[in-house]
């Protein structure tokens, strides 16, 4: 029987998709993302892969065995401030933890914005000071209760709250993570007031030290909570209403996907869900060429989103930064800019900007001819000759070429006394500068130098720009692989379900100690990690997903004891014996002066094993994909020919369509490459090669 497995991104302007049959033949498809009512940009994308197969689109998605997909909503809620109105309870006199806060005025502004004075304010949590309450609780750092808590007041807050109309309710007190009981009670309070409420634990969200970082995870959750709930019914019912003849599951921040109808219960967790495929995308393409070390950068039409693979593996933070504020949710390491396709190219003070506003997908880049009138990056690689408009979306969009060079003309040329070409140009220059820069960002800032990096580009604009934003940089090359335009729903594609599961404790060693499995028992920290494999084995179960095979990675968080920031360490050996209690601090020990310096440990002052966290990663019951390697064919013969302007020069630069690429073969620049769905551009003075993926791989030096 024939059988499919699909997965969609929905970006800011377009959705993708990915199918993969029961053969591992993969195919792609791309359609305008539909603000008001995202599901039907998916729906159709679906009917084009129905369409293909002729077949309808009730019968293609009814032998769809998974469908997986990666959202903005969570995101979207957050930058805009769109949530629920959100009621607070903590301990007694602890009610001011996020306003007080544990952040600098500058704390999330980029560095233009931290030269200006008006702009250094604290950020403003997701929640009025007015919707606190606090209760009579007391547990000390024992985990032990010295002060019951006082159920009558629980309850009149609670009461309180709802009157005040909230319609979701945080709860965070102090020691929660250590004794979850009070919050566990308040819980059950509030749903005999108000049973339908929205309701998030601190405990549950993040059992962590740090009652500001728990606190502010727990709101923000309880925030989009009823949003998320909201969008993921309505996703579950349309598709299943449309044939899918199960529930969609939602790529998750942590690299791993989940069932939809939970993500509300942990709703913090999928605010990178989109930027994360691609991440994973980007790992599978380092696979095929033997690098370990890849730069993931994907431009679509409103962002420029760039994360790390270091030695095969994606970088993890332990915190997330959004709209100012840290929040304590474990993910892959994502840095985004306003920088993409639909960015939009304005005069200030006679200096051309680019972004970080966006046309989006309506009206979308003035060539669109939706009634945009602001210029944009896709306007300018139209007037630049980058861009064919006459095969947009493999021809199924046309762009309007004089709408683009009319706008660039009238709001950028001629304020600045230059020619059309220039302009555009100088849009092309400026956002490629800002995206090179924040590559430098997420690489060198971080101890990691860019030239021991293969960078990957893709996402709509992504393989338009990489040549010259990857030069810039200097890696060893720039990779465009053939599922460039969709390369993040490849990645949702390709994930596993994933379970993260930490606690909070103290393994300590005196200052002066030399062997530290003498403090630091491994039973003890053995008996950590099964209590969390059994919790996620738990979460996993609860999925009502077929589980086959689990995969464990455990993390160590510690520090020298006079510090107050943790390192994260990996735990390559479970469970542990006492030498490998030694091995796990002398790997810390390494990793610090790896990261800081050599020299710069300070082993005599004691170690404090602080945090552990368990990752769960269950593979799903799918196809592999068969790769499709292509035989080996040089002969590679351009389709055409097309004026490119370039640094200040037109040049005559071959055209090859898709069928036209084969591997093996070689492209000699200036040239352009027509994908179905995207257009790559290789540089005057340039040279790619073909590999035997088809991805095609520009040397930069």
């Amino acid at each position: 029987m024939q059988h499919f497995y699909a997965s969609s991104d929905i970006g800011g302007t377009f959705t993708d998709t990915t199918v993969l049959d029961g053969d591992g033949v993969l195919t792609r498809y791309k359609s305008s993302t539909v603000p008001s009512d995202p599901v039907k940009g998916v729906l159709a994308t679906f009917e084009l892969a129905a369409e293909a197969r002729q077949m309808g689109l009730g019968d293609f998605l009814g032998k769809t065995r998974l469908f997986s997909h990666g959202t903005t909503i969570a995101t979207n809620s957050v930058l805009t401030r769109n949530g629920a109105r959100v009621g607070a309870i903590h301990t007694q006199g602890f009610g001011d933890t996020l306003f007080i806060m544990k952040a600098y005025k500058s704390t999330g502004l980029d560095e233009a914005a931290r030269k200006n004075f008006r702009k250094l304010t604290k950020p403003t949590p997701f929640l009025d000071r007015t919707m606190v309450r606090e209760v009579p609780e007391r547990v000390d750092y024992k985990g032990d209760a010295i002060l019951a808590l006082d159920e009558v007041a629980a309850r009149l807050a609670v009461k309180s709250l709802i009157a005040a109309g909230a319609e979701a309710i945080a709860v965070s007190l102090l020691w929660s993570f250590k004794f979850p009981k009070h919050e566990q009670r308040i819980k059950e309070i509030i749903l005999e007031e108000a049973p339908d409420m929205f309701v998030t634990l601190s405990s549950d969200i993040l059992p962590r030290l740090g009652e500001y970082a728990r606190s502010q995870t727990a709101v923000l959750n309880a925030f989009l909570g009823p949003k998320v709930k909201k969008a993921m019914t309505s996703l579950d019912t349309s598709m299943r209403g449309s044939g899918l003849p199960r529930e969609p599951l939602l790529m998750r921040s942590n690299g791993g996907v989940m069932a939809a109808g939970k993500a509300a219960d942990e709703a913090v967790g999928i605010l990178l869900s989109g930027p994360v495929g691609g991440v994973v995308g980007a790992q599978l393409v380092g696979q095929m060429v033997g690098s370990g070390n890849v730069i993931s950068t994907d431009m679509g039409g409103t962002s420029f989103d760039v994360g790390l693979i270091v030695d095969g593996r994606p970088l993890i933070q332990r915190e997330t930064f959004m709209e100012r504020q840290p929040l304590a949710v474990p993910s892959v390491t994502v840095d985004t800019i306003g920088a993409g396709g639909g960015s939009i190219a304005f005069v200030e003070n006679g200096r051309l900007r680019v972004g970080p506003e966006s046309a989006g997908a309506v009206p979308g880049p003035v060539c669109y001819g939706a009634g945009g009138t602001d210029p944009t990056v896709t306007d300018a690689d139209v007037v630049l000759g980058v861009v064919n408009p006459d095969n947009f979306l493999g021809g199924r969009m046309k762009l309007k070429a004089d709408l683009a060079r009319k706008a660039i003309e009238e709001k950028i040329a001629k304020p600045l006394g230059i020619s059309v070409e220039e302009a555009a140009s100088g849009i092309k220059r400026i956002v490629d500068s800002h995206m090179a820069d924040l590559v430098r960002q997420a690489t060198v800032h971080r101890g990691y130098d860019p030239r021991d990096f293969v960078l990957v580009a893709f996402g709509g604009a992504g393989p338009t720009h990489a040549y010259s934003y990857g030069a810039d940089l200097g890696v060893k090359c720039v990779i465009v692989p053939r599922t460039a335009s969709v390369l993040s729903a490849h990645g949702i594609l390709i994930s596993d379900l994933v379970v993260t599961r930490e606690t909070s404790q103290s393994l300590i060693s005196p200052p002066g100690s030399d062997k530290f499995s003498t403090f630091i028992k491994a039973g003890d920290i053995n008996s950590i990690f099964e209590q969390l494999q059994s919790d996620a084995m738990g979460e996993l179960e609860a999925q009502g997903i077929l589980i086959e095979s689990v995969r464990f990675e455990r993390y160590v968080d510690m520090r020298f004891r006079p510090q107050i920031f943790d390192l994260s360490v990996d735990l390559s050996t479970f469970p542990l014996a006492d030498p490998d209690v030694d091995a796990l601090v002398e790997h810390f020990i390494e990793s610090y002066e790896a990261r800081f310096g050599s020299g710069s440990s300070f082993r005599t002052a004691g170690i404090d094993m602080s945090a552990f966290r368990l990752v769960a990663v269950s593979k799903l019951n799918r196809v592999e994909q068969s790769g499709e390697v292509a035989e080996a064919d040089s002969s590679m013969t351009p389709t055409g020919s097309r004026r490119l302007y370039e640094a200040g020069t037109w040049y005559d630069a071959a055209i090859y369509d898709e069928r036209a690429v084969k591997a093996g073969g070689e492209i000699s620049g200036p040239a352009i490459v027509e994908l179905d769905d995207t257009t790559m551009v290789i540089g005057p003075a340039q040279k790619a090669s073909v590999d035997r993926f088809l991805n095609i791989i520009i040397k930069t030096n």
